[in-house]
């Protein structure tokens, strides 16, 4: 039977809302616990990315990444047969759940979870992936990456079945259609520095949009103080948007892109404000 060790990176924590999974990677073990495959890409959530400063994944990365959609049956094909695991499995299976409920299709997930298998395994050691596998010996490479997530939560299994019996319940996965999509991985994107100044006037209507490196509010002030207008929302007359990241996938760039409003980098606005104020 085997298992499938998954991992998602997360736009947030409301699977059922308007949160979706970014980055999803499986590990395949046999019986043993020795790994026989593994299978990770990138995910274009269509929307804006969450918290970038967690799990590190640009917006340039997921530009061309499939849809959850366009996955689903490749990914449907690397759980059929074996036991779903993860740290903190609820987490993940309620995105998943969640993501093929958008497709129509209801799955009642179950599996093993390595973080509460942790009480039984790893005594007197807290839950989190880090902390199990610290105590378990086992390296965690890169922490919010989905894949080196999944490839530590595969190690802390082959370590639980080492030192005990495991059983789970294997998921009746149904047959998707879809051919096998390319695994999209992070830092594929070959991103040249891009740089736009738009001569700005008082009066001006300026939107920023993500999470940037100085507070919102601070660039708001600076705008105010240049004569700009801030509003929070994009219109056709909006002369700029400002954007944490300019490949940004939010709303108010998808209506940027489409009423032509230039999106500029918070560095690049700062200049533009520099120079009014000459």
């Amino acid at each position: 039977m085997g298992y499938a060790v998954v991992d998602v990176e997360t736009t947030g924590f409301a699977a059922g809302r308007s949160d979706r999974v970014v980055e999803i990677a499986v590990v395949q073990l046999d019986d043993l616990g020795r790994q026989t495959g593994e299978w990770c890409t990138l995910l274009n959530p269509g929307r804006d990315l969450g918290p970038q400063h967690v799990h590190r994944i640009s917006a340039a990365d997921v530009w061309d990444a499939p849809t959850f959609a366009q996955a689903a049956g490749a990914l449907a094909r690397q759980f059929a047969g074996r036991v779903l695991v993860a740290h903190n499995l609820a987490f993940d299976a309620r995105f998943l759940a969640a993501e093929f409920r958008r497709l129509g299709v209801d799955l009642a997930l179950d599996g093993l979870c390595t973080m509460r298998l942790a009480a039984r395994f790893l005594p007197g050691a807290k839950r989190s992936l880090q902390a199990c596998c610290d105590a378990a010996g086992i390296v965690l490479d890169d922490a919010h990456s989905a894949l080196h997530d999944a490839r530590a939560t595969g190690r802390l299994s082959a370590h639980y079945l080492r030192h005990g019996t495991v059983d789970g319940p294997a998921v009746p996965w149904p047959r998707l259609p879809g051919d096998d999509v390319g695994e999209v991985r992070r830092g594929h994107a070959v991103v040249r520095a891009r740089t736009e100044q738009v001569p700005l006037r008082r009066g001006d209507l300026v939107v920023f949009t993500g999470q940037m490196t100085e507070p919102r509010d601070v660039w708001i002030s600076r705008a105010h103080a240049a004569g700009l207008v801030s509003q929070g929302y994009v219109t056709r007359s909006t002369r700029v948007l400002v954007a944490a990241d300019t490949f940004t996938l939010s709303g108010k760039a998808r209506r940027a892109r489409a009423y032509r409003v230039p999106i500029v980098s918070e560095e690049d606005f700062g200049a533009m404000v520099g120079a009014l104020q000459r």
